[in-house]
Formats: C-alpha cells, structure tokens, sequence
C-alpha cells in the first residue's frame, strides 16, 4: 500500500476516532442545591438583563450551554421561591457550578380573620376571545433552550382590600406534552414588576394538548392583597416538550388594543420584561372587603 495513501486513511481514523470522543463527552451541567446538597427542583437559572438562562430540572440540573450567549464577566442569578437569591459571575460558575441557595427567612404570618362582609370578585379579564394573542411560537424554541423560564402575566390594580382565592388563565392553542408551569405574583412598582409577593412556590401541570380554562387554587396560601397596591399575575414555563418538532404554539387571547390594561413577558428570569397594551384572558378570583 503507498506511504500517502496510508497516511490518509490513519488521518481519517484519527478523526473518527476524535467525532466519537466528542459525541460520548457528557453535556456539561451546573446543579442547584442547598448546603446539605438537597437538589432545589426547578431553580431559576438567568443573566441579569439578558435574554439568557433556563429553569433547572426536577433534580436541580441545567445546561451550562443555556449561558452560552453570555460574557464571562456577567452576572448569573439563581433563584427558587423560599430561598434566597445567589448571585455570581458566569466565569465563577463554569469553574464551580454547584450552586448553593439558602434558604430564605419563613416570615411570621398573621392570622387573617376574614372579615364577615366579603364580596366575590374577579380582577382580570374573563372573556375567551380577542385579537390579539401571547404565545411561544413567536419565540426560537431550541432543543437545549426550550420555553423554560419564560414568564407572561397581566397587571393588576387592587381598588378594594382582597383575599385571594384562585387564579385562571385562557389556553386557545397547546401542541406541548404535559407542561410543568409555576404560578407567579409580583408587586408592580413604575409600571415593572419588582419583588415576587409569594412564599410559597405554586406549580402546577397542565396534561398534553390541554385547552381552556385553567384553574390555580390558591386560598390555602393566604394571600391577600391591598387596597391601592398594583400587582402582576402570570405563569413561569418550568418543563415542556414539544408534540411534534414542527409545532411550538402554546397561548391564549387578549383584547387589543387596550388603553387601561397591560399584559408583561419576559424570555427568562433576569431580562427585561416587555409590556404590551393588551388585556390577556386571566384573572384573580378574590373575596373583598372595605
């Protein structure tokens, strides 16, 4: 055999031999747990103002690949309700991606007698049509990035003090499997959502190709809200996987255009949130009082 031709097909091994190292290397991974080494299921895991970052799996695991489109020298925040916040520089976490959350102090909460003349109410929109529509398809779904993290939510003022009961929102379109959602509630501060006015972390799971209303029981949680406070209501995506890879449409309605309301997303944890003058078919059941 020439010499030429036998270095070539050794150069040729060699690369193969290279491509199925490549392929047997594992993804590199971060986990999220606390200082006993508990995973936190279902961390959020995001760039401070950018459109970057992922939810952690049931077992507190993320791709590190999600990162990808960040600097070293930004910052990364992870977060889950009832812990507190953890925030470091990607360089950091590449190095060390085992990230510990402490969790947060459990406040001492009142005993709330409801008062005796309660009123039922809704805050939010209840119909099931519109023009306009929040959905993911407007979205890059990648295999690696998926929905999770993203947040869309109505803003809400509260004219009389409320108690709340439980939060509903419209499905016209679901070509998801069972999707793991998160349950959110953020006091509006400037027209922005600030801190999450929750303790407990509220998730749910809507079966596959679910539409219509669904309905989130929240009276155990003992949330009541304010006369005069503003308050934004809304879902984070935690876990979903497409039906078919062509398909990507997960949404609802909304009335458009609408002057007095907003509607809010935002593509993960830490960017910035978007604010449209819809008004997306959800809303808040509540008991009220004066």
């Amino acid at each position: 055999m020439p010499q030429s031709l036998l270095r070539r097909l050794m150069l040729a091994f060699v690369l193969l031999l290279s491509m199925l190292s490549a392929r047997a290397q594992p993804a590199a991974t971060g986990t999220v747990i606390t200082a006993t080494g508990v995973p936190v299921p279902f961390a959020s895991v995001g760039v401070r103002g950018k459109p970057v970052g992922t939810v952690a799996d049931g077992q507190g695991v993320f791709l590190l690949s999600t990162l990808a489109q960040a600097a070293g020298t930004d910052t990364v925040v992870v977060s889950c309700i009832g812990y507190e916040p953890r925030q470091l520089l990607l360089s950091r976490l590449r190095q060390q991606p085992a990230v510990q959350l402490t969790p947060a102090p459990t406040p001492i909460r009142e005993v709330q007698v409801r008062h005796a003349r309660v009123t039922p109410a809704t805050l939010g929109r209840t119909a099931t049509g519109g023009t306009a529509h929040w959905t993911t398809s407007s979205r890059d779904i990648s295999e690696v990035d998926g929905n999770r993290g993203w947040e869309v939510g109505t803003v809400l003022p509260i004219t009389r003090n409320s108690y709340v009961d439980s939060f509903h929102f419209y499905i016209e379109q679901n070509e998801f499997g069972p999707i793991r959602l998160r349950f959110v509630l953020y006091k509006m501060e400037h027209g922005q959502p600030t801190e999450l006015l929750l303790t407990d972390d509220v998730q749910f799971t809507i079966p596959a190709g679910q539409t219509g209303w669904i309905d989130v029981a929240l009276a155990k949680y003992r949330l009541h809200l304010p006369k005069g406070q503003t308050v934004a209501a809304g879902i984070q995506w935690l876990q979903g996987q497409q039906l078919s890879p062509d398909k990507n449409h997960f949404g609802g309605p909304g009335a458009f255009p609408s002057p007095r309301h907003r509607a809010l997303a935002r593509d993960k944890s830490e960017a910035h949130w978007r604010v449209f003058p819809i008004n997306v078919s959800m809303y808040l059941a509540v008991q009220t009082y004066k």
